[in-house]
């Protein structure tokens, strides 16, 4: 019963996060999130319903969870195993992938970790855990995490006298989980946009939309002109004299539902 309490809790604490944001946000709009309807839905917030591994496996992907707040919901569930392999062998194997996954997602889909290690590039850079927390902003716990996971997976490294440099280590994670941070760091950066929209004086920033027709077969080579916007910015901002750390968002979209092919 230990994972139904679990996914029940798990429940009840997204709809209060949902709705400190949102007071109209109701289980009729959770349910449309998780893809089941509103009676069971509720049924599951009350406690009232039993959740098979399959829904558990739904809920927890469409809510997502990092890979380390997936395994801890899902470690009650029986798993079957490959023959011919131990379940501590394998359970131990799973936690190394899972630490290194768990890392690699907050990289990608937390904003902190790249602002740090482009604050590196700074000539005034200090390696100081308090400082980096001042300059981005964050608590100092927050910077301290970020800089143990860019440690951990050798993104950064320390010496003895304390002193933090850049490493040319690359992030590399399974498709799955590329995908599901990916889709978490671009929700945070509309968050953040929205804040930084009513913080900053205009001649700080630059927010700007065009709407135009468009031909969907040359998206491909539209997305490498947008690279290439964003390196040469790059190269334009990032001289000599950058004492500050920037994020450039640009989104391209369809507003049109497209043709049914006759």
């Amino acid at each position: 019963m230990n994972e139904q309490i679990k996914i029940q809790q798990l429940l009840q604490r997204k709809l209060t996060e949902y709705q400190a944001g949102n007071r109209s946000y109701s289980v009729r709009a959770l349910a449309r999130k998780l893809g089941m309807g509103p009676g069971p839905t509720a049924e599951i917030l009350q406690g009232k319903r039993r959740v098979s591994r399959q829904i558990a496996e739904k809920i927890v992907d469409r809510l997502q969870l990092d890979p380390s707040e997936r395994t801890e919901l899902l470690r009650d569930y029986p798993v079957k195993l490959r023959r011919n392999t131990s379940a501590s062998r394998a359970r131990a194997q799973d936690l190394e992938v899972l630490k290194l996954n768990a890392d690699q997602f907050e990289i990608i889909s937390e904003w902190t970790h790249f602002a740090i290690l482009s604050l590196m590039r700074l000539k005034t850079f200090k390696s100081d855990v308090a400082w980096i927390a001042q300059r981005l902003g964050v608590p100092g716990e927050q910077a301290r995490k970020a800089l143990l996971r860019l440690q951990h997976l050798g993104l950064v490294q320390v010496d003895r006298d304390g002193v933090m440099t850049r490493t040319p280590q690359p992030v590399r994670t399974s498709d799955d989980v590329l995908d599901l941070s990916l889709q978490r760091m671009h929700q945070n950066d509309m968050e953040m946009a929205k804040v930084k929209l009513k913080e900053l004086r205009v001649d700080q920033r630059d927010f700007t939309n065009y709407t135009f027709p468009a031909n969907p077969a040359v998206l491909k080579r539209a997305k490498e002109i947008i690279r290439k916007a964003q390196d040469d910015l790059e190269e334009l901002m990032a001289d000599d004299e950058a004492s500050e750390v920037f994020r450039v968002c640009m989104y391209l979209f369809p507003l049109t539902q497209a043709e049914a092919k006759t």
